[in-house]
């Protein structure tokens, strides 16, 4: 019987073999942060702190993340971003590689790991794969702060894209999903969440509607418990 995740990974799969999107390159113009990560980043607490930033393409939230102190990884699969984010702060680690491969860092490597907007391209198999990953390298006590699109956002829906699953889409640029709460509670039904919120920011000019997550692993909360 088939399923809605094997549904989506055939979609998934079926636009593996397009050529990587050109990167969003701001054509010298600096990057927009919204400032969405202060809340989480009391001052000077990014001091002796090693933070991963999945998928920061040319540096929306790299330039605050830099300036709190933290050992900061950008990490992206296009080189060219990465060589904006390294023009603008050549202090800065980066990493390049694609989420779907292992991550080239030890276990027990970050404090948080930022994920903002790059986890909602891949399907629900590929994303237990990478959030398994990001539990790996996430020391004790370690967060995920992520951002995911929202079945409310403008580009939900719109002409040219196909609807394969509920809140799962096949647009021109590949796959894309929209998520409602109840679909955020079962994709990360094995993190513990501390905070899920609908938000809103700025992206190409336009509003776009948006879920905020905080989380920690499960398995942390498993190594502290009793045994009996």
């Amino acid at each position: 019987m088939r399923t809605r995740a094997d549904t989506e990974k055939e979609a998934a799969d079926s636009v593996r073999t397009r050529p990587e999107a050109a990167p969003r390159v701001p054509g010298g113009e600096p990057p927009r942060g919204d400032g969405w990560l202060k809340k989480y980043f009391e001052a000077g607490s990014g001091a002796d702190r090693t933070v991963i930033e999945l998928g920061c393409g040319t540096g929306d939230d790299t330039a605050f993340l830099a300036a709190s102190g933290c050992g900061l990884i950008c990490c992206d699969r296009a080189r060219d971003a990465l060589q904006c984010v390294a023009a603008r702060h050549p202090q800065i680690a980066t990493a390049n590689f694609d989420l779907r491969e292992t991550f080239p860092f030890a276990n027990d490597t970050a404090d948080i790991v930022v994920a903002s907007l790059c986890l909602h391209f891949f399907d629900e198999p590929t994303l237990f794969g990478i959030l398994a990953e990001i539990e790996r390298v996430l020391k004790k006590g370690g967060r995920l702060l992520c951002r995911l699109n929202s079945t409310e956002d403008y580009i939900a829906g719109i002409p040219g894209e196909t609807e394969i699953a509920k809140g799962a889409y096949l647009t021109r640029g590949g796959f894309k999903r929209f998520y409602d709460e109840d679909a955020i509670r079962s994709a990360f039904r094995d993190w513990h969440i501390e905070t899920v919120m609908k938000t809103a920011t700025i992206k190409f000019s336009k509003p776009k509607s948006l879920w905020e997550l905080s989380l920690t692993p499960k398995r942390d909360a498993e190594r502290d418990a009793p045994r009996a």
